[in-house]
């Protein structure tokens, strides 16, 4: 009697152990296992001013002090901006379409100007306001949204472009202004600053109009890193 009762002991200790050693054996580590995402965000930094210069002797203003012509350059809100960018292929794969409604774009209008006329627009910046480096490409857009392609000459140091589009170019940019943007990595709170350096050229005065007011808009897009287009 006392041998069964031992030995029932003994069972009883022993699945004990072997409970307890299982038990062991089959505890669970459990990792929790949290990823924030960056943002991309940049805008435009300073605020636009517009001089004009003489060609033929670098001074500031118009020939022989003339005060005729206006350029204006501003900050401003230009609607549906991602459509015309979207429709353009020029939107980031990862583009979140609320990211760009209070975006400000760059606007430049030259009124009652001449053939030779000068006018650089300095004091701005691009700058990421993101979390997350990127990579800047530069579009110029005429006042209804259409993306105008520059064509270069002379290098490729000078880009006409047509903003009425009447198949004539009548304005030339300096391409050793904004137009070195392209490419450019920000990485988060940095900033780059440019100018916009543009004349009506003489060489084609046949396509600068009386009466018109000449005017385009200057797009920064900004492309996470590793998706900008090559």
């Amino acid at each position: 009697m006392k041998v069964k009762y031992v030995t029932a002991v003994s069972v009883t200790f022993l699945l004990l152990v072997v409970a307890t050693a299982f038990a062991l054996w089959a505890d669970v580590l459990k990792i929790h296992v949290e990823t924030r995402t960056g943002n991309i965000d940049i805008q435009f930094d300073g605020t636009p001013n517009a001089i004009e210069y003489t060609e033929d002797t670098g001074t500031i203003g118009e020939y022989e002090g003339k005060d005729v012509a206006k350029c204006e350059a501003e900050l401003v809100e230009m609607q549906n901006e991602e459509t015309f960018a979207s429709g353009a292929g020029l939107l980031p794969p990862t583009w979140n379409p609320s990211s760009g409604n209070n975006d400000l774009e760059l606007h430049i209008a030259v009124s009652n100007a001449y053939p030779g006329y000068i006018c650089k627009i300095g004091n701005i910046a691009v700058k990421n306001t993101g979390s997350v480096p990127v990579k800047v490409l530069v579009k110029i857009v005429d006042k209804d949204g259409n993306v105008i392609r520059p064509e270069r000459y002379f290098g490729g140091f000078i880009s006409y472009i047509d903003t009425d589009r009447d198949g004539c170019t009548e304005l030339d940019l300096d391409f050793s202004s904004f137009f070195t943007l392209n490419g450019t990595q920000l990485h988060p709170g940095g900033s780059q600053q440019f100018t916009v350096n543009l004349r009506l050229p003489i060489e084609r005065q046949e396509c600068i109009k009386e009466n018109t007011t000449y005017e385009f808009y200057i797009i920064i897009i900004g492309y996470q890193w590793n998706e900008y287009p090559h």
